[in-house]
């Protein structure tokens, strides 16, 4: 997961930082008019400043660039460019760029249509693609892809796709995938992934830790504690399941699919379920639980009043595992479902269950 932050934050340097960097040789004049002077060192310093290709030394004020606009030195206010707004040095404001910002070291508001980019930053960081900080960024990061920051001393991060932050981060990650290295904060999303986790709390469809301190809101939260279980078996309701169980210290939960919901003389059906539980040590091999699920089910029939096209199914059971050795179990279900229509919940079927099959094991423990 490192890895893959690593190469994130190398790909934003190599497109933006570069060009943050003092220049070497010879530089790029100012094609364009504004209340500006030359120093006794031949530096250039602008109040105002616009033009194609809008440079200048220092900035005081506003600079405009049809194409780009770029602070060699401090700049100090506004810093708008068409494609790209730039500062090799510190900059206290505003870049707005129709492509990207780049600046060294950044204090203020960076607005871009596509990146932006800093060394250090404090302060507001949004662009429709990317953001990224090579240093602890403190602010607000918002972006329509991914945001990446080598450590978040005070902020958030909210992005449409990814939040990456590989270092450590105290505030807000929102985002469809949220991945930190030691999380003194809150995840919300999709998937929320951090290495380490000693206040706050992930909320997810799936949550994942590498300790155990971390607090979890989810359908699916894992730690290197978690069990996980792959279970194959057959019963009365969907005739053949595949199901993944993931064990905590007295609850679990399970994600799955079964087939045949109709019958097996009928045409293919199926049902993707989702169970929830706790489960209770009766022995060193033996444990008895109960659980509550639901199910969507697909009859892939033309809708009718007798074969809907789709219904769902609240289903009931009391489990009985027996572990045979370290990766194998036997286990027995029973219980009860009711069947009923999307459209006005009216009861379809109830009946009882029974189930049967094995589990294969996966002790998820970190070595």
């Amino acid at each position: 997961m490192f890895s893959v932050a690593a190469v994130l934050l190398g790909v934003c340097i190599d497109a933006g930082m570069c060009l943050a960097q003092k220049p070497v040789g010879r530089k790029a004049g100012n094609i364009g008019v504004g209340i500006n002077r030359h120093t006794s060192d031949s530096m250039l310093h602008s109040k105002a400043n616009i033009g194609l290709f809008a440079n200048t030394d220092t900035l005081r004020g506003a600079q405009l660039g049809v194409f780009t606009a770029v602070a060699r030195r401090e700049a100090r206010g506004v810093n708008i460019g068409g494609l790209a707004a730039m500062s090799h040095a510190r900059m206290y404001g505003v870049q707005i760029a129709g492509a990207m910002n780049s600046a060294k070291t950044m204090r203020g508001v960076q607005l871009s249509g596509v990146s932006n980019v800093a060394g250090e930053a404090n302060g507001v960081q949004a662009a429709l693609l990317t953001n990224s900080c090579t240093a602890p960024f403190r602010g607000v990061q918002i972006s329509g892809v991914t945001n990446i920051a080598m450590g978040v001393k005070r902020g958030v991060q909210i992005a449409a796709a990814t939040n990456v932050c590989s270092s450590y981060m105290r505030g807000i990650q929102v985002a469809a995938y949220n991945y930190a290295d030691t999380l003194n904060g809150s995840q919300l999303g999709v998937v929320n992934v951090c290495v380490s986790h000693p206040r706050g709390v992930q909320v997810g469809i799936i949550n994942y830790s590498r300790d155990t301190l971390a607090h979890k809101i989810g359908l699916v939260n894992i730690n290197p504690k978690t069990r996980i279980d792959l279970l194959a078996y057959g019963g009365s309701s969907t005739k053949t399941n595949v199901a993944l169980r993931f064990r905590n210290r007295s609850t679990y939960s399970m994600i799955g699919f079964g087939t045949h919901y109709m019958g097996l003389d009928e045409k293919f059906s199926g049902a993707v379920f989702y169970r929830i539980g706790q489960y209770f040590r009766l022995a060193r091999a033996l444990t008895v639980s109960g659980d509550m699920g639901y199910y969507h089910v697909e009859t892939f029939e033309e809708h009718s009043a007798d074969k809907p096209a789709r219904l769902y199914s609240l289903q009931a059971r009391m489990n009985l595992d027996l572990q045979i050795n370290r990766t194998i179990g036997a286990f027995v279900s029973v219980g009860y479902g009711d069947t009923r229509y999307y459209r006005h919940s009216r009861r379809y079927r109830d009946r009882a269950i029974f189930e049967a099959g094995l589990s294969f094991g996966y002790s998820n423990r970190s070595k």
